[in-house]
């Protein structure tokens, strides 16, 4: 009689999940021909263009100082983009920061040597990414810049490399 009660919730839970995704999924597909079109500040003083990455994967990653579990994911997405250029992978990650404080955050990525492009984004420039309930969480883009995936929460890099594996193989 326990295990009833227990394995009915659970088996609920995962159908939901799975109609979520597959939501998400064919709300990405039904946008097919929209590639994002956005700008960021860049940490460089330089602005950050999606638009400048077409032609690889992007991970976007929406973050924080202030997020431990976005703190603790770092060095797995420092180690996947390391990777990914070693095996000259098309694929690209980009942070985008919602301190807000930017000189926070700049010695932060100083300190932790994150060298991948980070970005400063708030409330309205992330907008077009639809609703954000929490971070850390990961856009993935194809190479003609239009959302395909996301994940909510940490992630590490193996999980993260079997996302974005079959986006690598389109052409």
């Amino acid at each position: 009689m326990k295990i009833r009660t227990l394995i009915l919730p659970l088996i609920a839970v995962l159908l939901l999940g799975g109609v979520l995704v597959s939501r998400y999924r064919a709300s990405a597909a039904d946008n097919a021909e929209k590639p994002l079109e956005l700008t960021f500040p860049g940490i460089n003083g330089k602005k950050l263009k999606l638009a400048d990455y077409r032609g690889k994967v992007v991970i976007v990653d929406v973050w924080a100082t202030w997020c431990g579990y976005c703190v603790r994911e770092m060095p797995e997405l420092v180690s996947f983009q390391k990777e990914a250029e070693e095996k000259k992978l098309p694929v690209q990650i980009i942070g985008i920061s919602v301190d807000r404080y930017e000189k926070d955050m700049k010695a932060f990525v100083k300190k932790e040597k994150i060298t991948y492009p980070i970005a400063m984004g708030n409330e309205k420039s992330l907008k077009p990414f639809g609703r954000i309930s929490g971070i850390p969480v990961k856009f993935i883009l194809n190479k003609k810049g239009v959302i395909v995936d996301k994940i909510i929460g940490a992630t590490d890099k193996e999980s993260l490399q079997k996302r974005v594996e079959e986006y690598v193989k389109e052409k």
